[in-house]
């Protein structure tokens, strides 16, 4: 969440922003998700919006930043088995 809040603030306003983690470089979100986003996951909560705009952002980046060299961005399907 912090890089990508610096990079719209950046972006759309100009704001230049400085992300610190709270306890070492990449120890929350951004060093160890991976990029790995469902679009359902949330379908049916509270959160369900916000998750689908999130998974659409996801996607919009990936297209914006390639400009500046490969993302390595790519949609892939998945299926559940249990």
């Amino acid at each position: 969440i912090g890089a990508s809040t610096a990079y719209y603030l950046a972006r759309n306003y100009g704001i230049g922003a400085t992300v610190v983690d709270r306890k070492e470089l990449a120890a929350a979100a951004s060093g160890r998700a991976g990029g790995f986003l469902a679009r359902d996951w949330n379908d049916g909560s509270g959160t369900s919006e916000l998750t689908h705009r999130s998974f659409e952002l996801h996607a919009e980046l990936g297209e914006e930043l390639r400009a500046y060299g490969a993302t390595d961005y790519r949609r892939l399907r998945c299926e559940a088995i249990a």
